[in-house]
Formats: structure tokens, sequence, C-alpha cells
């Protein structure tokens, strides 16, 4: 009687086990199903590279961007692929941390879709770097693109041959460019340029910025 009753349990206790297991098994297999970050990539100029372990899908995605703060930041998806998407974020600021969270996003193949988090980091920045300088002969403007968002004061621009200086006045400047208005450059000419007046976004450190570039 007793060895009955003992396998009785045994058999009870195995059948919960079971039915324990079979209730898990499918929110571990949910789980197994969302699409996972393989690696987050800062790039320089707000922009973010996130890869994926699994080749995914989208739906309508959208990306929620917030600094250390808890405050949310201005970012837009710049590209989607089948195992990486890139977004962009507005006057980030040099040496923060920000999370991120990409909605409507499920691995190929699969029906669900998911809300994937990461976070990253963005060096602090020293100084300003020019990206691209483009002159316009028609309308007789030169504008400088930086590699950065930047904070103006008091901005100056300056472009010299044989210190005589070329520049009439600014015209426009922005969070990543400025464009100032010449008279006299000429085509094929190397001039030199000196800005003064910015500083990596987010932070007070205003420096002189030189360099040379052919009109």
């Amino acid at each position: 009687m007793r060895k009955r009753i003992g396998l009785s349990v045994l058999i009870m206790g195995l059948a919960v086990f079971a039915l324990a297991f079979a209730g898990a098994d499918p929110a571990l297999a949910a789980k197994n199903k969302a699409p996972k970050i393989k690696k987050i990539g800062y790039e320089g100029s707000g922009k973010v590279d996130v890869d994926f372990k699994y080749d995914v899908e989208y739906g309508k995605t959208k990306i929620t961007v917030k600094d250390a703060d808890g405050k949310t930041c201005k970012a837009v998806i710049t590209e989607k692929d089948d195992d990486d998407l890139a977004f962009t974020v507005k006057k980030i600021v040099p040496g923060k941390k920000y999370t991120f969270s990409i909605t409507k996003v499920r691995r190929a193949g699969t029906k669900k879709y998911y809300t994937v988090k990461g976070r990253f980091s963005v060096p602090a920045a020293e100084s300003v770097k020019v990206k691209k300088i483009e002159f316009d002969e028609g309308d007789s403007e030169v504008s400088f693109a930086f590699m950065q968002d930047v904070t103006w004061k008091d901005p100056l621009v300056m472009i010299t041959a044989d210190e005589k200086d070329f520049v009439i006045k600014i015209v426009e400047k922005d969070e990543d460019e400025i464009e100032v208005r010449v008279k006299g450059l000429k085509k094929g000419t190397v001039y030199r340029y000196r800005i003064t007046g910015a500083a990596p976004y987010g932070t007070k450190k205003y420096k002189t910025i030189t360099g040379k570039f052919t009109a």
C-alpha cells in the first residue's frame, strides 16, 4: 500500500512539473523570437547604427530617444535594412549618455512585433571640425558644414589670401552650418579660413577653427 501511495505521489509530482513546464514554454518561445541587438555604434554627428543578431522586419516603426534626465530628444530614422537600423539625434550633447526605444520590430518570418531598447554614449568633443566647404560662385557665398552640431556665440568668419579678407557678412547660421557672402573669390584659388565663436553643442568650449580650401 505504501509503495502504491509513493508511486502515486511521484506520478502527480511529475504531472504538475510537466504542466508548469508547458505553461512556461510559450513565454520562453516568445522571448526567443524577440529581436535582439548585436551591436550599437555611435558614428558621430548624432548618427547611431543598431545591428540586430538576426534579420528583422518592420511595421510602422518609430524611434524615441531620451537623455540621462529622461528628456525626449528629437530623432529620425534615416535607414532601415534587413539586419540594421540607423537614426540621427538632433542637438546631440558630447559626453552624455542616451537611451532609445525602437517600436514595431520583429524577427523575419514571425508575426509578433516588439519594442527593442538600447543605450549609447556620445564621446566628449573638445573642438568643432569642418566636414565640407562649398563655394557658390553665382551667389558669391561660401558655406561651412560641421561634423557635429554647434553652439554659437558672437561668430566671426574670415576668408583670406595675401592678408586680404574677402568676407562681407554672415548670411545664415544654424546648428551645423554657417554661410557667408564674399566678394572677389576666384575659382581654383587656395584660401585660408578662420571661424570663431563655435563650440560643440551643449558646451561652452568656444575655440578658433582654421584651415584651407580651394574655391
